[in-house]
């Protein structure tokens, strides 16, 4: 645990936590949080009193595990009806789906958190991500990290024109890192920015962020709360942070039945990587069976080194992981 008090916020949904239930313990004792609360839907509530029954989640985390309801930060339904309204012309009377609506929802409640934090910082961390091992989100000066990956996706920087104009992209790396520890006041000032912006319709700043985009931009996901929240202290206030090259393994379903992953596999991937995320709508690989979960290439070889070698084989270019 870190030396500054600060809580995780893991914004989950009910499939995301029944898909990694079987690491839940592992994500609750390595996040280097005073309290770790997950915040979702009334059903990730049930969810989470059902591991504790279960054992899932062990007896001795129960006094640092929370939850809390999404909607009583921001009400799922106000989301879905603005973006109903701003997207009718290509819905052409279906009703929004519920998971682009959540795509945009989730992000805003992650800023939300910071109107209800007293503490100076608050993580927050995906819930389809567990950490191979410990890890630290302070330097040993003190100086928080930004964590830094690499991705670029052009339309979150479009739109974070619209909402802030003449702030754009400037640092190389990406900051969607599957987490981010947000500053509560600078998260605070970033709200203030969009509500401020009298070009754009509505109060709120997620209003606001809803009624910038095109119905075919809200239909393609053109907003990253990490992204923004990365490059507006890039903007304002880099050095209230230090950058870290987060390295972590974003297609860890791909390559590791989650039912099977053992504490001598999560070891020998905790040696390269901080996490391993086990995204939706995907399994292992029939072709690299046998390869990552072997000893025998463990002892010989790095995780790293072996999804090296793998990728040499991929023909989808955005399934590779990259680095310095």
């Amino acid at each position: 645990m870190d030396s500054v008090k600060y809580d995780a916020y893991i914004v989950t949904t009910a499939s995301d936590m029944e898909r990694v239930k079987v690491l839940q313990d592992r994500m609750i004792k390595y996040l280097p949080a005073a309290k770790v609360f997950f915040v979702g839907s009334a059903e990730v509530g049930e969810l989470v009193e059902e591991e504790k029954k279960s054992g899932f989640i062990s007896r001795e985390f129960w006094d640092r595990v929370g939850f809390i309801n999404e909607n009583d930060i921001l009400s799922f339904d106000d989301t879905a009806e603005l973006m109903e309204e701003n997207m009718k012309e290509i819905l052409r009377g279906e009703s929004v789906p519920r998971k682009a609506v959540g795509w945009y929802y989730q992000q805003f409640v992650k800023y939300l958190i910071a109107d209800r934090c007293s503490d100076e910082y608050y993580l927050v961390w995906d819930g389809d991500t567990v950490p191979c091992g410990e890890f630290s989100m302070f330097s040993e000066s003190g100086i928080p990290y930004l964590d830094a990956k690499h991705e670029f996706n052009p339309r979150y920087f479009e739109e974070l024109k619209r909402l802030i104009p003449g702030m754009q992209k400037i640092v190389e790396q990406s900051f969607i890192s599957e987490h981010m520890l947000f500053k509560t006041e600078l998260v605070k000032n970033l709200m203030y920015e969009i509500e401020s912006n009298e070009k754009i319709k509505g109060e709120k700043f997620w209003e606001k962020i809803l009624n910038s985009l095109t119905a075919m931009e809200l239909n393609e996901t053109s907003f990253s709360e990490y992204e923004s929240y990365g490059t507006y202290v890039a903007y304002t206030d880099i050095f209230a942070y230090r950058m870290r090259d987060w390295h972590s393994f974003r297609y860890g379903a791909m390559f590791f039945d989650i039912n099977k992953i053992s504490e001598e596999d999560m070891a020998w991937l905790g040696r390269d990587f901080f996490a391993i995320s086990f995204e939706k709508n995907q399994s292992p690989r029939e072709d690299t069976a046998g390869i990552f979960d072997n000893p025998k290439y463990q002892k010989k070889m790095s995780a790293k080194q072996v999804l090296l070698v793998v990728q040499e084989e991929f023909n989808e270019d955005a399934l590779f992981e990259r680095w310095d």
